[in-house]
């Protein structure tokens, strides 16, 4: 295993949940933000060449290409904002909640992979990721920011 992956991937959880659970638009919001997006590159650069899972191109690879797409929409759409992109904040949101709950899956995945016999893979690893996944998808609709005002910035 990679060690700057596993560095990466930990800097990428704690300040994607900080970003996550702290007050919005400001600036400290963005400049963890831009620190998670630095750690989710180095994740993403590093995932593609990890293949003692499945010896090859796997599911888990997938995920990343996911969780890639999903960072992309969510700086996109701060990039995006001053050309006028129409619910660029709500766009962000996904984008960088979706992100993040891929990171949470991923560790998931990692997780149990390690601590049980392949023979349980399916319910295990799998079950438990889906399980971490529906759930983390409620709680990111449930706090879905449809047209909240943004935080001051001192």
């Amino acid at each position: 295993m990679s060690v700057a992956h596993v560095v990466a991937a930990w800097l990428a959880l704690l300040t994607g949940t900080y970003a996550w659970l702290t007050p919005r638009g400001t600036r400290r919001h963005r400049r963890v933000g831009a620190l998670y997006v630095a750690s989710m590159v180095g994740v993403e650069a590093t995932a593609f060449r990890l293949y003692y899972l499945f010896g090859h191109f796997g599911l888990v690879h997938w995920g990343a290409v996911g969780s890639g797409l999903l960072l992309l929409l969510g700086v996109g759409a701060v990039v995006g904002r001053p050309a006028g992109w129409p619910a660029w904040r709500q766009w962000h949101y996904v984008g960088m909640g979706g992100s993040l709950l891929g990171l949470y899956t991923a560790l998931v995945v990692e997780s149990t992979y390690r601590l049980f016999t392949a023979t349980y893979f399916w319910w295990s690893t799998l079950g438990v990721a889906s399980v971490v996944l529906l759930g983390g998808a409620a709680l990111l609709y449930r706090q879905f920011p449809a047209g909240q005002p943004r935080a001051q910035v001192h």
